[in-house]
């Protein structure tokens, strides 16, 4: 993995932390103090955060930021199971009605 696509799974993971909490990047920018075109640079892989960014960033979305660098595909089955476990611990109710009902599309 060269230093481009790194730059585009990170900023795709904060993209997804980011929505996930419903905000927007000026939202997101306001909180951890940068600008909102630096945090579409980010997400977009054109710009790296400094690692004072990105330890902000871990605390808004609650995670670690060891977490924006976990990219490995998952080919474990029983890995997969925990990891769906450890995703729904996290969600509110809204969020595993919308799971629920895209995981009966899928598996119907």
């Amino acid at each position: 993995m060269n230093e481009q696509e790194i730059k585009l799974k990170v900023g795709s993971k904060i993209k997804d932390y980011r929505k996930a909490l419903k905000l927007t990047q000026q939202g997101l920018g306001d909180i951890i103090g940068i600008n909102q075109r630096q945090v579409a640079l980010i997400e977009t892989g054109k710009s790296f955060p400094m690692l004072s960014t990105m330890i902000k960033l871990a605390n808004v979305f609650n995670c670690n930021v060891n977490d924006f660098f976990e990219f490995n595909i998952i080919d474990n089955q029983d890995e997969i199971k925990k990891q769906l476990i450890s995703i729904l611990d996290n969600c509110n109710k809204e969020q595993l009605e919308k799971i629920y009902s895209i995981s009966k599309i899928i598996i119907e």
